[in-house]
């Protein structure tokens, strides 16, 4: 935050549950147009078909876009929450991985970019969701796995340096134990981003989780997907 672009109200999509609103970070999209409606969303199994058909199924990721753009990019995502795996396109990352727990998920990304420099690594960490689903959104047990987190945060920090763009997004807020709702703790998330080419200071546009994959489109200088209809946070990024 002190270095980057961000903003703590950010907003997510509806319903505020984990699948539609990973799928609208890397997709572009909201679940009205990639179909993906709930955390019981397949490929082969939905309610609502998205407006742009691929041979898998799925709606076209960030991942599927820079794969298409430059095919030789070295693309990663390594998940610690088994479910966020079905919603990107099978052959577009060299390594697509579920990783059970959050520390471990970390280490295996920073070994990872320290082994192969990728172009793109996106890091799925799950914990404290699971201490807000355990022990209630925003209590002392919450805001310890949300410490625990940004220590792992700061890790990759350190180990990909300031060479590197890096972006900060959670799906969604809770309350009580629980999500899916329709409050404000539930939709607002925070959103940040830091790097080369990135300014300093809050958002006071509105920010759309939806627009995470075209920002990171337009940093690396690739175009974004005809069947997107989120836009890049220009207010972050500097002219070049």
């Amino acid at each position: 935050m002190e270095r980057g672009s961000w903003t703590l109200k950010a907003r997510g999509v509806m319903p505020t549950v984990s699948s539609p609103n990973w799928a609208s970070m890397i997709m572009g999209a909201g679940p009205e147009q990639h179909g993906v409606t709930s955390n019981e969303w397949q490929p082969d199994k939905f309610e609502i078909a998205s407006v742009c058909k691929q041979p898998d199924h799925v709606f076209p990721t960030i991942f599927g876009v820079l794969r298409a753009a430059r095919p030789k990019a070295e693309i990663a995502v390594l998940h610690d929450w088994e479910g966020f795996g079905r919603l990107v396109e099978a052959k577009a990352p060299q390594r697509l991985e579920h990783v059970l727990k959050s520390t471990v998920t970390m280490k295996k990304a920073i070994e990872h970019w320290q082994a192969a420099k990728p172009d793109l690594l996106f890091v799925h960490l799950d914990d404290v969701d699971h201490a807000g689903h355990r022990y209630g959104w925003l209590t002392p047990e919450y805001y310890a796995a949300v410490e625990e987190a940004d220590g792992l945060i700061g890790n990759m920090m350190d180990a990909i340096g300031r060479d590197a763009v890096l972006i900060i997004i959670s799906d969604h807020g809770g309350v009580n134990k629980g999500h899916g709702g329709l409050t404000m703790t539930e939709l607002e998330v925070p959103w940040m981003i830091a790097g080369p080419g990135i300014k300093k200071g809050e958002l006071t546009l509105p920010v759309n989780s939806l627009d995470t994959a075209p920002t990171v489109a337009k940093v690396m200088g690739i175009a974004p997907h005809a069947c997107w209809t989120g836009r890049a946070v220009s207010a972050a990024l500097s002219k070049k």
